[in-house]
């Protein structure tokens, strides 16, 4: 007889319907004090904030994100900015992003390569196509793995160069690049 008054609780009175309730209004807070931590005087505060809102999947982190990205003094903020930018694959984060490439920082460079990537839009093609030459082999390489993410198939032929590529790490990503392009015939 006890399973017949299951059906007579009310949504409050769930206590997992509770428990979820809760864990929603505490991401809300957690999510205003991470946006409220990229203003922190420390470094790292402001590092593990915006690694916090990218993990967060939340829209409403994306412009506080971008901004930081565009202020922020710090190398170590502004390339997590842009990798949790890219975790969160919002539309808006693509011209922001793409002014990151000519950073000369290589891991702001580095980090907006691959979150333009991860995010997929075909306008960072061309920008992220300029950093194939880069003179540090870590960014030819997320450039090519990123371009073989965007899935645009007629940049194979930009990526096929390095294939041949001094640098181990930049072949490989090259070789997964043009696998990804559906071009797996030139990376063997």
């Amino acid at each position: 007889m006890i399973g017949c008054f299951d059906s007579m609780r009310t949504e409050r009175e769930d206590p997992m319907n509770r428990v979820y309730a809760e864990r929603l209004r505490r991401g809300h807070e957690n999510l205003e004090l991470f946006i409220g931590q990229l203003n922190h005087r420390g470094i790292s505060y402001r590092v593990r904030a915006a690694e916090a809102l990218g993990n967060s999947g939340d829209e409403k982190a994306v412009m506080p994100l971008i901004f930081c990205m565009m202020n922020d003094p710090e190398t170590e903020v502004v390339y997590m900015a842009a990798c949790s930018l890219g975790k969160l694959r919002d539309r808006r984060a693509v011209q922001p992003l793409i002014s990151k490439l000519k950073s000369s920082e290589k891991w702001v460079r580095r980090g907006a390569a691959k979150s333009l990537g991860i995010i997929g839009d075909r306008e960072a093609v061309d920008p992220v196509s300029e950093l194939l030459s880069d003179e540090v082999p870590e960014i030819r390489a997320a450039a090519a793995e990123a371009i073989g993410m965007i899935s645009y198939w007629d940049a194979v032929d930009r990526i096929i160069p390095l294939l041949e590529d001094p640098e181990p790490e930049v072949r490989v990503s090259a070789r997964k690049a043009v696998r990804m392009l559906g071009r797996g015939d030139l990376a063997d």
